[in-house]
């Protein structure tokens, strides 16, 4: 087991500074421990560059007068006496951010944890912090995970539910700008089913196709506009269901020949058909056909 994992130097944001095995009885509720002069984080034993000024902070992030460090892990080139946590994931000092957190390989059929903690190129670390969601901002740009995404108004961006967001301008999905959105209208449908959104005229569905990739290998990004959809009246039924006073869609598209009087979404999960209206049952958007 390594004392002091060893630290690669900052990588562009693309790639990973960093990366150190820990033990798996580290988890994520561990605390920092000293016991008889010797520090711990979980499992994990360390020695700080300077021990006598050692202080966790919460119970990832720790510094003393020299470095700042993750689950007792020294971040190499961070200033410890300007070091604080920003989020569960980051911290900055007086230079530099820092996105810290930990993943495991499925090759190893996820036995070994590792750590991952990379410099956020380009950050402002003086106007950087957290806006909830994994969402950060600093003067010049917004971030998610530590990674920057392009918005129009920076200063006025805002993370809601569902991978929505928006800003004074647009509304975005996914860190995609959605075309012609009117961001200052922009919102949530409904809490508890957070795939469509709506503004002052259209409504939108987002998701990640899971069947279709991008060209770096995660499903792509789609947001629907809502075709003739009236969004004051658009109300989200659950089940990727959603009406107002004229049409049924389904995960953004129009059912065809759907009853948006009578529609009702089956939540039970029980059944073959997830809907129904006065002329039968419906799956996924799709009317059922009962054999004769």
């Amino acid at each position: 087991m390594l004392s002091r994992p060893l630290l690669l130097p900052t990588l562009p944001l693309a790639g990973i500074a960093f990366l150190a095995v820990i033990g798996l009885a580290a988890c994520d509720g561990s605390n920092y421990r000293r016991s008889g002069g010797q520090w711990t984080h979980g499992d994990v034993r360390f020695t700080p560059q300077h021990p006598a000024s050692f202080e966790p902070l919460d119970a990832r992030f720790a510094r003393d007068k020299e470095r700042g460090y993750f689950r007792g892990a020294e971040i190499e080139g961070s200033d410890g006496a300007n070091f604080v946590v920003v989020s569960d994931n980051e911290a900055r000092d007086r230079n530099s951010v820092y996105h810290c957190d930990t993943y495991r390989n499925a090759q190893e059929y996820w036995s070994i944890q590792y750590l991952r903690i990379v410099r956020i190129e380009g950050a402002d670390a003086a106007t950087y912090g957290t806006l909830g969601k994994g969402y950060a901002r600093d003067k010049h740009r917004v971030y998610v995970d530590g990674m920057p995404f392009t918005v129009r108004d920076p200063a006025s961006f805002e993370p809601l539910e569902g991978d929505f967001g928006r800003d004074a301008e647009r509304g975005y999905y996914a860190r995609m700008e959605i075309p012609g959105s009117h961001g200052p209208s922009f919102e949530n449908i409904d809490a508890s089913d957070t795939a469509y959104a709506r503004d002052r005229a259209k409504g939108y569905y987002g998701w990640r196709d899971q069947e279709h990739l991008d060209p770096t290998g995660k499903p792509r990004r789609v947001v629907r506009t809502l075709g003739g959809a009236d969004p004051a009246m658009l109300r989200v039924l659950g089940r990727d269901y959603a009406v107002d006073a004229r049409p049924v869609w389904h995960q953004g598209q129009v059912v065809v020949g759907a009853d948006p009087a009578t529609f009702a979404v089956d939540a039970s999960y029980q059944a073959a058909a997830d809907a129904s209206d006065k002329s039968g049952a419906w799956s996924a958007g799709r009317r059922m056909v009962v054999a004769k």
